[in-house]
C-alpha cells in the first residue's frame, strides 16, 4: 500500500515538469529584445491567470472523497472495507489533482500564446 502512495505522488508532481512551454517561430522574431521582453511579460500573464494550486488541492480532496466512497463500496464487495477505503481515496485524490495540473497547463497554454499572438509573433504549437 505504502507503494503505491509513494508512487502515486511522484506521479502526480513529476507530472507537473513534462509540460514544454508553446514554440514561437524564430521567423516571427524582428527585435530580439522587444521578443524577450514580450515573452516574460506573457509567461507572467499566464502564470498570474491559469488557475492555482487552490483548484488543484480542490479537487483533489473532491477525488479523494469521491475515490474514498468508491474504495470503500467496493472493498465492502471484497471483503476488506479499510484497504478499499484507503485505495480508493489515493487513486481518486491522484485523478482529481492530475486533472487539475493538466487544465491549469492547458489554460497556460492557451494565454500565452492569445497573448504572444496579439504581439505580432507566430506559436506554431
Amino acid at each position: 500500500m505504502k507503494k503505491i502512495i509513494y508512487l502515486l505522488a511522484f506521479l502526480i508532481i513529476s507530472s507537473t515538469y513534462v509540460f514544454a512551454d508553446p514554440v514561437v517561430d524564430p521567423a516571427s522574431i524582428k527585435n530580439q529584445d522587444k521578443y524577450y521582453r514580450d515573452n516574460a511579460e506573457c509567461k507572467a500573464l499566464a502564470k498570474d491567470n491559469k488557475g492555482g494550486a487552490g483548484n488543484v488541492a480542490k479537487n483533489t480532496a473532491i477525488g479523494a472523497g469521491v475515490g474514498a466512497g468508491t474504495g470503500a463500496l467496493l472493498g465492502v464487495i471484497g471483503g476488506s472495507v479499510g484497504k478499499g477505503l484507503g485505495i480508493g481515496a489515493v487513486v481518486g485524490g491522484v485523478a482529481g489533482g492530475g486533472t487539475s495540473i493538466y487544465k491549469n497547463h492547458k489554460n497556460y497554454d492557451e494565454i500565452y500564446k492569445n497573448c504572444m499572438r496579439g504581439r505580432g509573433y507566430r506559436v506554431l504549437n
